[in-house]
């Protein structure tokens, strides 16, 4: 071990102050990292003891296609909390009040955030650090790859524990108490000079993270920082400013990833630059904020809505009854059709009812027929428990929750004329009759363009859709992408954006459109990346992995303008 790693160990009273402009250079003193924002952690409170972390079991679950059907770990992440500044050697402590019984108690340290999507998690950079029963575990997680695991006894469980981890060089040292118990090659996981927290326990546990305290050692620099909300002023020529000026019934939207939105600067102010509507692109899916029958888990989707009122934005709700994106809990046990009826009636109270007027407009049901078919999704546990009728009950209990909000029925595959365009268009018509909340079609828009398939021409959509407002309803193009495959040459460039501007055009000219929103807006940060490629990247968006504007960017713009 170095010289400058002997005695690393740190204080872990409460009571260290953040530090000055001056000290903050060095980090000598230690900075106390329970002084940063902790309101925003879901399954955290912040008490006089410290911060109680609650066990949520949050994970995503693949699709029913997948070959592998075990649930993902979706730990949360503090995003809104202290971010941690480093160069070179610096040394962390933890002091971690354990639970009585012999559940799990985890503290990660991100230097590379995750990127999830519904169906899978791309894992990031990140150590963790973890007591279960009387083991200590050691986690170091490089990219994509399965994470190095590392497992050391304890001899017994104590009450509470202090657990340290320092960069000395290119090693970790790992220390609990005041005794080091292992030193591990450091593959660079914080080698990007910013560290993020997350902590987690087993569900149906807690332990309370007493001090988390961080300093530089010799030849390091450590500092802590608190980043606010950024604030965007929309510039003239920016498509949500043109939308605004020129066709004020229409929002420009587009979905939206916490992870990206609270760690990419670039993407943030992109976001609130050119944008006036955003859509949750997963973490108001059930299994992300109602991860237990009693827990739920609000903090990321809750900083996406603050971010979209500082930045004077609309909130477009996602989703509330789906097929997909369930938690175990939910579809593995045997609920009673009435009991089923409750745990949907229950969980749109809450959702709904948490944003109500915050969130303007909402997906109350997502997909509900087969991917090209007229039938129904019968798989659905709401289907199961309902048959048809779940889709009337869940409008009904969202326009309870907020009877302000706009409530619409989203799924693909509507725009070209066919059988299922036909069976949506019946069951609008339908529930309408019956006088049951409806307000408006969310059409999907995922186009696939290539030498074989050409998507659906903007004249053919424009006569589809019209029997839809003919009933009175609103429609909205909710999530649109253009995906070119393996060719993103020029001139499939300029395709890609003669296609946007047809369908912006639609729904410019059409005052029953009230939005016209994308999948995401840069390739970097796309739906359709593959999970097994953690540095490939889509081709589907207006912007590329860079930011930079696309053919497609400047179509749209040129398009408002006229």
């Amino acid at each position: 071990m170095s010289r400058a790693g002997r005695g690393w160990l740190l204080p872990v009273c409460l009571g260290l102050a953040l530090l000055t402009s001056a000290d903050a250079a060095a980090g000598r003193q230690g900075v106390n990292l329970l002084e940063g924002d902790w309101a925003h952690f879901a399954g955290a409170v912040l008490t006089d003891a410290g911060v109680r972390v609650e066990g949520l079991g949050r994970a995503i679950v693949p699709t029913e296609d997948a070959d592998d059907q075990t649930p993902v770990a979706n730990p949360p992440i503090n995003l809104r909390g202290p971010v941690l500044r480093v160069t070179g050697d610096f040394a962390l402590s933890a002091r971690l009040a354990l639970p009585s019984d012999p559940g799990g108690a985890y503290l990660t340290l991100y230097g590379e955030l995750p990127y999830n999507q519904d169906e899978w998690r791309q894992p990031g950079r990140a150590v963790t650090l973890g007591v279960e029963d009387d083991r200590l575990i050691v986690e170091l997680q490089d990219g994509i790859a399965d994470p190095q695991r590392h497992v050391y006894s304890l001899g017994g469980r104590e009450a509470a524990v202090t657990l340290g981890l320092a960069r000395l060089g290119d090693e970790f040292e790992v220390r609990i108490d005041d005794k080091t118990v292992a030193t591990l090659a450091d593959p660079g996981l914080f080698d990007a000079g910013r560290l993020r927290f997350g902590a987690s326990a087993t569900v149906g546990s807690s332990f309370v993270l007493q001090a988390l305290t961080a300093r530089a050692l010799e030849n390091g620099r450590v500092e802590a920082i608190e980043e606010g909300l950024p604030v965007v002023e929309g510039e003239p020529q920016s498509l949500r400013r043109l939308a605004k000026k020129h066709h004020p019934h229409l929002d420009i939207g587009t979905a939206v990833s916490p992870i990206p939105l609270f760690a990419d600067d670039a993407y943030a102010r992109l976001l609130a630059r050119e944008f006036s509507m955003v859509t949750p692109e997963n973490v108001m899916k059930f299994q992300f904020i109602h991860p237990q029958p009693d827990r739920y888990a609000f903090a990321e989707a809750d900083a996406i809505v603050e971010f979209a009122e500082v930045n004077r934005m609309a909130v477009h709700g996602h989703t509330l009854a789906w097929k997909e994106a369930l938690p175990r809990w939910v579809t593995q046990p045997s609920h009673s059709d009435e009991r089923l009826r409750q745990i949907l009636a229950e969980h749109i109270a809450a959702v709904v009812g948490r944003y109500k007027g915050r969130v303007r407009s909402w997906d109350v049901v997502n997909e509900p027929f087969e991917p090209f078919g007229a039938a129904l999704r019968s798989g659905s546990p709401w289907y199961r428990a309902m048959g048809e009728g779940y889709i009337a009950f869940a409008l009904r209990q969202a326009h309870r929750a907020d009877p302000e909000a706009r409530l619409y029925i989203n799924d693909y595959a509507l725009e070209h004329p066919g059988p299922k365009s036909d069976a949506m268009y019946a069951l609008a018509k339908s529930l309408l009759a019956r006088g049951v909340p409806l307000h408006g079609i969310g059409f999907q828009m995922h186009e696939d363009m290539t030498e074989d398939y050409q998507p659906v021409a903007a004249s053919v959509f424009r006569d589809n859709v019209q029997r839809f407002i003919d009933l009175g309803l609103e429609v909205r193009i909710s999530e649109m992408d253009v995906n070119l495959h393996e060719d993103d040459s020029e001139e499939r460039l300029q395709d890609q954006a003669e296609y946007f501007r047809a369908m912006l055009e639609l729904a410019r000219d059409e005052p029953a459109f009230t939005a016209f929103s994308m999948w995401g807006f840069t390739d970097r940060y796309s739906s359709l990346q593959e999970w097994w490629d953690a540095d490939g990247f889509g081709n589907g968006l207006i912007f590329d992995a860079d930011y930079r504007p696309k053919p497609a960017y400047f179509s749209l713009r040129k398009a408002l303008r006229e």
